[in-house]
């Protein structure tokens, strides 16, 4: 458009105006945006020094070795890298049907059945709380 022409041609160059924008609102309504949960590309997070908490939120941060981390506001620190338990040994018991009286050596059997019942739950709870998976 000539700025020479505005005097002249006012109501027409308003009107085509007018109709452009009322163009391009119709289109934007019609996009479809991008959903959120898919990328063009990977995201880049370059590595940083530890930050401080954040007032309120989380920081999403990678440390100089590559590892993704989680910062929340309450000062916890999470690695987001999967961190895999000790290993926790197998029970080694078995069932029994139940006589009509015991013996020693049954009660001993029994016994010793649930001691290692106890000690592989033991076990699980250690592995579990050093993955981080559930609170001391």
């Amino acid at each position: 458009m000539n700025p020479d022409e505005f005097g002249i041609n006012q109501t027409r160059i308003i009107q085509q105006l007018e109709r452009r924008i009322a163009d391009l609102e119709a289109q934007v309504r019609q996009e479809k945006g991008t959903p959120i949960v898919q990328a063009s590309q990977a995201f880049r997070l370059p590595p940083v020094s530890t930050p401080a908490a954040p007032a309120s939120g989380a920081y999403l941060y990678a440390t100089s070795g590559g590892e993704a981390r989680w910062r929340s506001s309450t000062g916890a620190d999470y690695s987001l890298v999967h961190q895999q338990g000790v290993a926790v040994p197998n029970a080694t018991f078995s069932l029994f049907n139940p006589p009509a009286s015991y013996s020693q050596a049954q009660i001993q059997t029994y016994t010793d059945t649930l001691e290692s019942l106890r000690i592989s739950y033991q076990g699980l709870l250690a592995s579990l709380r050093g993955g981080g998976i559930i609170a001391t």
